[in-house]
C-alpha cells in the first residue's frame, strides 16, 4: 500500500468522450493553457493563454490558477489552489482533465484542439 501512495500521480486530457491522452506529473511545473510556451497546449478559447498550473513536489501534485478568466474548477468547485488526489476531475473552459495513476515514464509537450 505504501508503494501506491508515493507513486507520482498523472493526469488524462478528455477531448469529447476521450480520455487517452495522458500527461505525468513529475517533480516540477507543468503550465496549461493556449499559449504555445505551455507545457500542454490547449487551443480553446475558453482557455487562457497561461490558464493553470499543477506543480509536483516529491508525490504531492497541486493545481493552481493563474488568473485566468474563466476560473479553474476541481470537482466543479473553483479554486485558486488546491492538493490533487486520484479521482479528482480538473475543468479548464469546456475541457476536463482526471487525474490518476499514470503508467508512463515521461512527460512530452503535447497540443490540444
Amino acid at each position: 500500500m505504501a508503494e501506491e501512495i508515493n507513486q507520482p500521480l498523472g493526469m488524462r486530457l478528455r477531448k469529447k468522450d476521450d480520455f487517452s491522452t495522458l500527461i505525468e506529473l513529475s517533480n516540477g511545473e507543468v503550465i496549461l493553457g493556449r499559449s504555445p510556451e505551455c507545457t500542454v497546449v490547449i487551443e480553446d478559447s475558453t482557455v487562457s493563454a497561461r490558464h493553470a498550473r499543477v506543480y509536483t513536489y516529491l508525490t504531492v501534485s497541486y493545481i493552481e490558477d493563474l488568473g485566468s478568466s474563466n476560473g479553474t474548477f476541481l470537482n466543479e468547485n473553483k479554486v485558486q489552489k488546491h492538493i490533487l488526489k486520484p479521482g479528482d476531475i480538473i475543468r479548464l473552459g469546456k475541457y476536463q482533465l482526471v487525474v490518476d495513476k499514470p503508467h508512463v515514464d515521461s512527460i512530452s509537450k503535447k497540443k490540444y484542439s
